[in-house]
């Protein structure tokens, strides 16, 4: 590891060697490297500390920045799907409740055995059901 002395030292040898070839660059190949260094400088963002606890970019907190990204639709697509589940299965419920009056029926004695004995018992239950 290096130490406070050998980073300095090792940071104005790249600085040194980085000016030397600046000026060896032609003009134009310049000018771009300005231009994008000032669309670099323009999309900074100062890191924000949330909470106190966690750090994060600027660029974090931009939310058409998490648009474009697929683990961002994720959540929502799951959340979707479980709704639609739901919606689908929902009428499942009536057919449990149908059954459950039929057994209390049952067991009562409002409804007699050989009724569950007779051929059109499913197609009247079913009837009754809608």
């Amino acid at each position: 590891m290096m130490d406070n002395k050998q980073e300095k030292e090792f940071a104005q040898k790249v600085t040194r060697t980085l000016n030397w070839g600046l000026s060896r660059i032609e003009d134009d190949k310049l000018t771009r490297i300005r231009a994008a260094r000032q669309n670099a400088l323009s999309a900074y963002r100062e890191p924000v500390t949330i909470l106190g606890m966690v750090t994060v970019s600027g660029r974090t907190l931009d939310m058409s920045n998490w648009i474009r990204k697929p683990l961002f639709w994720l959540p929502i697509l799951i959340v979707v799907a479980a709704v639609a589940g739901h919606t689908l299965t929902g009428s499942d419920d009536n057919s449990d409740e149908t059954l459950g009056e039929l057994d209390a029926q049952l067991l009562t004695g409002e409804l007699p055995i050989n009724a569950f004995l007779d051929k059109d018992f499913g197609s009247w239950v079913q009837e009754s059901s809608q």
